[in-house]
């Protein structure tokens, strides 16, 4: 089997996907997500790709861009990653995109136990998982002999006649012209049948959705709330309480999410917050500011703060956002 696959994001815009399926294009390895999870972390144009490229036909697989410095983060990243695809049809497999230069300073031992612990937790789902990376992230990075076998591998190794490495998707190309695409768009080929392959489309199983308890009370997403009793919801551990109010970024039942802005910081009872008065404030929240290490990057940091590369460079009069220095001060809020 050959047949031509696309991998798409939010970088390709608006597709038609219509146009795509008459253009002979069958499959399509789809961003859902990047890094740990965020609301603000799931590609933008997933939803929209996916459930168009399904409506017409195109058989899907799934990519998450990894930005994991440990196995804990890296289990949590496959974590938000089936969450974000739990709702859909998955008859490829689910990809481990690491590549980012952030991760490259880790050490072979910690970057092949990071594809392991997300490979695996996708597995252990019902999903056929797979590692994307290039051949200089097999050579340099990775123990490849630990990897190569265990997991589809899908590579991305452009400009020559055959790929350095067996694979089950070979990237070719980064700069394909495909109709109802416009601009560039990556191209693949796909070597495996995967509609023969006993795996699920979707998880063997999953748990039952949780219905919103209406009675519980008034505190909606968006509230500013005060904590009451800081026990993580679901034990008897508690969390550290730095701020005087938090923003309630999702409700479940008599779960709440809390957080600054979009950034996580606990689970906790409904109960346990008080929602603070309807008074505006003007008042803008402190500068937070973030010490260069050695591996950062501006796409690292932008993440871990959950804002945006173009924001940091507009904070801190940065001329060359490939250029920073271990020790430099970065105004990150």
């Amino acid at each position: 089997m050959q047949e031509k696959l696309i991998d798409v994001s939010t970088w390709n815009g608006n597709i038609d996907w219509d146009k795509v399926y008459k253009s002979g294009v069958r499959y399509a390895m789809i961003r859902s997500s990047f890094g740990i999870e965020n609301p603000n972390q799931i590609d933008n144009k997933f939803v929209r790709n996916i459930e168009n490229a399904i409506k017409v036909g195109i058989k899907c697989g799934i990519y998450h861009y990894s930005y994991a410095r440990s196995v804990a983060e890296a289990k949590k990243e496959a974590d938000f990653c089936l969450k974000t695809i739990k709702n859909y049809k998955i008859d490829l497999p689910v990809a481990f995109d690491i590549e980012d230069s952030s991760q490259t300073n880790l050490g072979k031992d910690a970057l092949t136990s990071i594809v392991i612990a997300f490979c695996d937790r996708i597995k252990s789902a019902g999903y056929t998982p797979m590692l994307y990376c290039n051949p200089s992230w097999l050579n340099s990075y990775l123990h490849k002999d630990k990897l190569i076998g265990k997991y589809d591998l899908w590579l991305a190794h452009w400009g020559v006649s055959s790929p350095a490495f067996k694979c089950t998707i070979w990237q070719y190309s980064d700069s394909g012209i495909v109709s109802g695409i416009s601009g560039n768009v990556d191209l693949n080929y796909i070597y495996k049948d995967y509609s023969s392959s006993s795996k699920p489309s979707k998880p063997t199983s999953t748990k039952p959705i949780e219905k919103p308890d209406k009675t519980t009370s008034t505190i909606k997403v968006g509230d500013k709330v005060t904590v009451k009793n800081p026990i993580i919801y679901g034990t008897n551990k508690t969390f550290a309480v730095y701020e005087k109010q938090y923003d309630v970024i999702e409700i479940v039942g008599d779960r709440a999410v809390i957080g600054i802005g979009n950034q996580i910081v606990s689970a906790i009872a409904v109960s346990n917050i008080s929602k603070v008065g309807n008074t505006t404030s003007t008042t803008k929240s402190d500068k937070v500011y973030y010490t260069v290490k050695s591996g950062d990057t501006l796409s690292y940091i932008a993440y871990r703060y959950s804002t945006t590369v173009d924001k940091l460079v507009s904070l801190n009069n940065i001329k060359n956002r490939d250029l920073i220095y271990v020790g430099q001060r970065i105004r990150v809020k």
